[in-house]
Order: C-alpha cells, then sequence, then structure tokens
C-alpha cells in the first residue's frame, strides 16, 4: 500500500493535505480523488465558480491526477 494525497486549489488557495490515504494502486487513489470532487460538487453550499481541483499526488510529491469540481474531466 502506498500513501496518496489530495490538496484541494479552491478560490486561488490551496489546501493542503498532511496526512493522505493508503491505496493499494495509482488508479484507486485517481478514483478516490474523483469522488473527492463529486462530494465537494454535491455540497449545496458550494459555489460555482470558485475553480476548485483535487489534486491526487503520490508519496514522492509527484502529481498524477487533477479533478475539476463540477466536470468528469481527468488529467493524468
Amino acid at each position: 500500500m502506498r500513501r496518496y494525497y489530495f490538496p484541494i486549489f479552491h478560490n486561488g488557495e490551496t489546501k493542503a493535505d498532511d496526512v493522505g490515504e493508503l491505496f493499494r494502486s495509482a488508479e484507486l487513489a485517481v478514483q478516490y480523488g474523483a469522488r473527492v470532487a463529486r462530494d465537494i460538487a454535491g455540497d449545496p453550499e458550494y459555489r460555482r465558480g470558485a475553480g476548485t481541483v483535487v489534486i491526487v499526488v503520490d508519496a514522492s510529491d509527484a502529481e498524477i491526477a487533477r479533478h475539476r469540481v463540477g466536470s468528469i474531466t481527468t488529467a493524468v
């Protein structure tokens, strides 16, 4: 299992993820990041147009995916 981190870029600021989550593969971490983005988009208090992005980063600090909140597009 490897640790992946999910910092969130919102309103021009990045909220770090200092804890992360353990996954068996990068693919599972990318799927989890997409789920986090969907959860944020589903929050009735989420402000559309905030430019929110969930970033998936591996333990070596390499970015492996980005999920724009409110979009199904994923860059890996």
